[in-house]
């Protein structure tokens, strides 16, 4: 039987083929004779004269292949490796081992795969496409389409989340020759607005490379005042329907991930030619805006233009100019404008604030890496009245473009934040409660202004921080629509997305509309104003942008407990940001936080009282409440989770309570006689009992991440049964979302 096995192997060389398969061409249906022809396949496979690749599939090799000798490591039942003293280890699966045990020293044959590799090695990080799905007792089979790197390669970390949430790794080749077509240089045309002798600056962080947009302003005769927002012109460079706007289609979004910039268009727009760089003309979209006193928008135009930027400017200096009277030589000319947008920008923020829209004021924290990745240390980067200025800007030109639209009486795409669900509100009415607010909040009434007032109340106080965080977790999520239903946290009755079209695409379908509106030559088509098309993509859009906000806070995560690593053991101060059925975040100086299991919480048995907020002791009453100051002890930063832990108080025995921790155990033998932790401190504030180690032993003023006070409460930890996702207690860190 096996020769006649053998010899059917060899008649088909160089093809595999399906054991079964070749006993059915043998005339062999079944009974003993299957069974012996399958064994001493098995047997010819065993001996090296057939291979396997993946089970039950076999081909002669009548090639010589070259021999390795090692040590065969068996780390699951599954599969195996042959330890190599001088090259690389070699994977074995488990249908190519034989009767090989563990710490047996064997000699191996590498014959070719079946299946596309791309040559990856052992210990790679890779793509995979499945081309059959598990049956039985079968394994998936599948194709390895990408390899993403090898343990040690820069930026591997940052590859896996990527490919995670299939963020695209670089443009696709008609792309990138559609691009290298486009004319870069910007020609005379009559029909748009030149305005190229018109001082205008751009205003952006010091790294930002894609610049979207200008501003310019000053004061009128009749004491109103002009402000003009210049928005580049992508409609212009990318074609409907044609290779790049159907991959930036795709893509939805630019992504900002800890480490680099995933652009939704190629480089040579994105920050090239639809780049406003200072001292370039440039295809710009304009709205032009005549604002008075009140912060009401009397008269608008907007149109394609041509512009010249006289000044590229970054918050920081921004703030210097106008607020410390530290002025670059080159910026003096530029500073009576800046001065009339601080000014029209005041204007427009207390219009806001009449209405009683929100204005949540956190604090961002950055990780600044260096060149392998690692994370260095954390800073914290504070709004200030630069990053204001821009902002009011770019609201009211948001805001003007939508009502515009919306008159067209056409189908527009708008940014639309609906009112908080009765579900949401509820939950914010027990933080009221625990806030000794009185105010009864209903799904049918509730206004901005209901929740600002909250938000005035707690200003300044040690729970602000948590109460904004509270009342952000209260609202809907904005998203994009074809169905104006205004935007509940900006009081506003309709808005959209105009101002970035380099990194949104719903920016890039508002330039088109208003084009089409006003009949311009270019830079739309019948696609583009068709009601269907246009409410596919809004949904496309809003999807995208959860899923760049996801990736951008789980690289953030990631290089955040990588940074923590270090510190394992050290003892912190910090601030109760969260409070769940499974136990608390707590926030560091630092913006980092981590869980407090509950389960780790030894010296009582506590339980969640919902309806106060807080967690409280069965047996001895004590509590933990939102914004109260705790010690912390950093126990473990699990980068491959990308999660923080800590326990409350200081530890004697850091090895065991990590045990504790990764048994998942109810801990309960770790309780002595009165319910308390052994080796454990108190963590309490309130100057009953306090930790024995001083700020300076603490830990922190050795590392200057841990220099200023937190005001962010934020959370890192994916979803557990017992708890909703850690991510909704999380802030986006997209750049600019407006």
């Amino acid at each position: 039987m096996k020769k006649k096995v053998l010899d059917f192997y060899k008649s088909i060389q160089p093809h595999a083929y399906h054991i079964e398969d070749a006993a059915m061409d043998n005339r062999i249906r079944g009974g003993k004779d299957l069974e012996m022809f399958i064994r001493s396949a098995k047997m010819l496979a065993r001996e090296g004269v057939l291979t396997s690749s993946r089970p039950d599939v076999y081909r002669y090799e009548d090639q010589q292949h070259e021999e390795y000798e090692g040590i065969y490591k068996g780390y699951r039942k599954s599969y195996g490796f042959v330890i190599m003293l001088n090259d690389e280890d070699i994977y074995v699966a488990e249908q190519n081992k034989g009767t090989t045990m563990h710490n047996d020293k064997v000699r191996v044959r590498i014959v070719p795969s079946d299946y596309n590799t791309l040559d990856a090695r052992s210990g790679a990080k890779v793509l995979v496409k499945i081309t059959k799905w598990p049956e039985g007792n079968k394994k998936p089979e599948g194709i390895i389409t990408e390899i993403l790197g090898y343990k040690g390669d820069v930026g591997l970390d940052i590859n896996c989340i990527m490919a995670n949430h299939k963020i695209p790794f670089a443009f696709p080749k008609e792309v990138i020759e559609a691009s290298e077509k486009i004319d870069t240089i910007v020609h005379e045309d009559p029909k748009r607005w030149d305005l190229r002798d018109l001082q205008m600056v751009t205003i952006d962080g010091e790294d930002a490379k894609d610049l979207d947009d200008a501003v310019s302003g000053r004061k009128l005769p009749n004491g109103n005042y002009e402000l003009g927002v210049h928005i580049a012109d992508v409609s212009h460079y990318v074609t409907s329907g044609q290779p790049i706007d159907n991959e930036a289609y795709k893509r939805g979004t630019s992504v900002y991930l800890v480490d680099r910039v995933v652009p939704m268009l190629p480089e040579v727009l994105s920050n090239g030619i639809c780049s406003l760089n200072a001292h370039e003309d440039r295809y710009a979209m304009t709205c032009m805006m005549e604002i008075d006193d009140s912060g009401t928008v009397v008269n608008y135009r907007i149109r394609p233009s041509i512009i010249h930027v006289g000044r590229r400017c970054s918050y920081k200096e921004v703030y210097k100019a106008l607020e410390e009277n530290i002025v670059p030589d080159d910026l003096v000319d530029f500073i009576p404008m800046l001065r009339d947008l601080a000014e029209i920008s005041k204007i427009l923020n207390r219009m806001r604030r009449r209405r009683g829209a929100l204005d949540f004021d956190f604090s961002e924290y950055k990780v600044l890496l260096d060149l392998d990745g690692t994370p260095l240390r954390i800073v914290k980067r504070d709004r200030t009245m630069a990053e204001r200025l821009i902002e009011e800007c770019m609201l009211i030109a948001n805001e003007t473009v939508a009502t515009h639209l919306k008159d067209t009486q056409r189908t527009s795409v708008y940014r639309i934040h609906e009112h908080p669900s009765e579900e949401k509100l509820d939950l914010f009415q027990k933080v009221l409660h625990y806030l000794g607010q009185t105010l009864v909040l209903s799904a049918d009434g509730v206004t901005p202004r209901d929740f600002q007032k909250i938000l005035d109340v707690v200003k300044g106080q040690d729970i602000e921080q948590v109460a904004q965080i509270m009342t952000l977790r209260s609202m809907q999520q904005a998203k994009y629509s074809i169905e104006n239903v205004g935007h509940f946290g900006l009081a506003s009755t309709c808005y959209t997305h105009f101002t970035s079209p380099i990194r949104r695409y719903p920016d890039l379908m508002v330039h088109r509309l208003l084009k089409a509106d006003m009949h311009w030559k270019g830079g739309y088509s019948k696609r583009d104003v068709d009601e269907a098309f246009l409410a596919g993509a809004v949904e496309h859009s809003s999807i995208q942008e959860q899923v760049a906000t996801e990736a951008e806070r789980e690289t953030t995560d990631l290089k955040k407990t990588q940074y923590m690593v270090p510190f394992v053991g050290e003892v912190f101060e910090g601030t109760i940001a969260s409070i769940t059925s499974f136990g608390m975040f707590v926030e560091l100086e630092n913006g980092i936080d981590g869980l407090v299991h509950i389960s780790m919480m030894n010296d009582d048995y506590y339980f969640f009282d919902e309806e106060h907020f807080v967690l409280v002791g069965k047996r001895t009453g004590k509590t933990y409440h939102l914004g109260e100051k705790v010690t912390v002890t950093l126990v473990k930063a699990d980068v491959e989770k990308k999660q923080i832990d800590f326990v409350l108080g200081e530890v004697d025995n850091l090895m065991a309570i990590q045990e504790q921790l990764s048994s998942g155990s109810d801990h309960a033998t770790s309780r002595d006689g009165f319910g308390n932790l052994k080796g454990r401190k108190s963590s309490r504030k309130n100057g009953r009992k306090t930790s024995k180690r001083d700020d300076s032993k603490a830990g922190r003023s050795r590392y200057d991440a841990f220099s200023k006070k937190s005001k962010k409460g934020k959370s890192s930890r994916k979803k557990s049964n017992k708890a909703t996702k850690r991510s909704q207690s999380k802030k986006s860190k997209s750049k600019r979302k407006r």
